[in-house]
């Protein structure tokens, strides 16, 4: 515990930059006096000398000879206490531990140490009521309903053998295939009765175009060339040859838009089933209107407000990201080894976007503190009995109802809180913007 040092310790903030404050600190001789015998206090009650019962060696022998060990004790117990008082005098908001860069201990003479120290940054956040946005229009158009309707008839078409006598872009293909590279079997790539649309991008680019034209029975070599930057390091920029044999060709059969169809689908009528569509799409498309305007300031905010942040807090959150992608791209096959010489590749980006994220959290706090935005407690509990009846638990007040909601607040509350907050200030910010109405454009 620091005691008496408030009056006496001299601190000065020699230099601030890039929210790293440089700091010398001053105690007083009668602060080292005082640490000193308090050492070798601690380390006479500690010492096993031979002849002595421990706590019983004469303190002057004591100092004679543990020296050494008593004056390093003292010196981390001075320097301790000196940082903590000096953030404290200074009012410091300390971000990571303060670093300890020089120091000069001399008994019964005033201690000079200087640290380093992370802080939050100093910053007034730039005007926030009347940004000027565009809405993108959220109005639903007839041919958007169109247009999901028949995405649902392709979604739900069957296959069946195709009278084509050659493959073409509008078929189906059942392949084996495997491929080679430098006349070696790749790792991987081989497989049997699969199927591609030839319709679609695929994950080797080429392989549809040169089976186009081919016969059922008939095998192919197609020579491909994976793009620079392929997920798989080992393949980037190189050619391989992919010997395929086409079993069949199938083509989608569509069922017709009728009633019987939106039964299958799970409802009463066709009626009904274009009803819940529309219902969706302009869910949808609110949604997404919604999001943009939120996007739009998110980069007015970050725009408007350029000031440094903590490092150690933008390293944070590269790794945050890092992480993220790793999730996403692991779900997309990419091999585990790909992984970090992809991202080695995305680092300046990652760094420039967490610092960017980063600072929009403090701009947002600030903006919350100035005008009082908070969540209420009604607020959260509706939040999380809407995610408890959403999980399809039984009633609300239910035995199983209540364990969820307990394992809930006790889990996720602090992040529930958090979500919820943001969407209030997003929710202000909309409302004191100027907005623009967009008669055209997509959502």
């Amino acid at each position: 515990m620091v005691l008496g040092l408030s009056n006496d310790i001299k601190v000065k903030i020699d230099s601030e930059k890039e929210c790293v404050q440089k700091v010398s600190v001053e105690l007083p001789a009668s602060k080292v006096k005082e640490t000193i015998e308090k050492a070798f206090a601690s380390v006479q009650a500690k010492a096993k000398v031979p002849g002595f019962r421990p706590g019983k060696t004469p303190i002057e022998l004591i100092k004679k000879t543990f020296q050494d060990a008593a004056y390093a004790q003292a010196q981390d117990d001075l320097l301790r206490e000196g940082v903590l008082e000096a953030m404290k005098v200074k009012k410091i908001n300390a971000i990571q531990t303060p670093v300890v860069h020089t120091a000069h201990f001399t008994p019964d003479k005033p201690f000079h140490f200087e640290f380093t120290v992370e802080v939050a940054p100093t910053f007034k956040v730039a005007p926030y009521k009347g940004l000027k946005l565009t809405r993108k229009s959220d109005v639903l158009k007839d041919e958007d309903v169109e247009k999901t309707l028949k995405q649902l008839l392709e979604s739900n078409a069957s296959l069946t053998e195709s009278k084509a006598e050659t493959l073409s872009s509008t078929h189906f293909a059942v392949i084996d295939y495997e491929g080679f590279l430098d006349g070696k079997p790749m790792e991987g790539a081989k497989a049997e009765n699969f199927l591609i649309d030839m319709s679609a991008p695929q994950a080797i680019a080429g392989l549809a175009e040169g089976l186009q034209g081919a016969k059922p029975g008939e095998t192919k070599e197609v020579t491909v060339k994976f793009p620079a930057d392929s997920p798989s390091v080992d393949l980037a920029g190189k050619e391989a040859v992919f010997k395929v044999k086409l079993n069949a060709i199938k083509e989608k059969q569509l069922r017709a838009l009728d009633d019987e169809f939106a039964k299958d689908m799970g409802l009463k009528s066709l009626e009904e089933l274009k009803g819940k569509v529309r219902e969706t799409l302009e869910k949808d498309k609110k949604q997404a209107s919604r999001r943009d305007l939120e996007n739009q300031v998110i980069e007015k905010l970050v725009e408007d407000n350029k000031f440094f942040v903590p490092a150690s807090l933008v390293e944070r959150q590269v790794e945050h990201l890092k992480s993220q992608q790793k999730k996403r791209m692991a779900g997309q096959g990419t091999a585990e080894a790909d992984l970090d010489k992809m991202l080695e590749g995305h680092a300046a980006e990652l760094k420039v976007r967490a610092e960017k994220e980063v600072r929009l959290v403090y701009v947002l706090s600030t903006i919350g503190e100035a005008e009082k935005i908070d969540v209420t407690e009604d607020e959260l509990s509706n939040k999380i009995n809407e995610i408890v009846k959403g999980s399809g638990a039984p009633s609300a007040g239910s035995p199983s109802a209540k364990e969820m909601e307990k394992t809930i607040r006790e889990t996720y509350l602090d992040s529930i809180h958090s979500q919820l907050k943001d969407e209030k200030l997003f929710d202000w910010l909309i409302s004191q913007a100027k907005i623009k109405e967009s008669t055209g454009g997509a959502a």
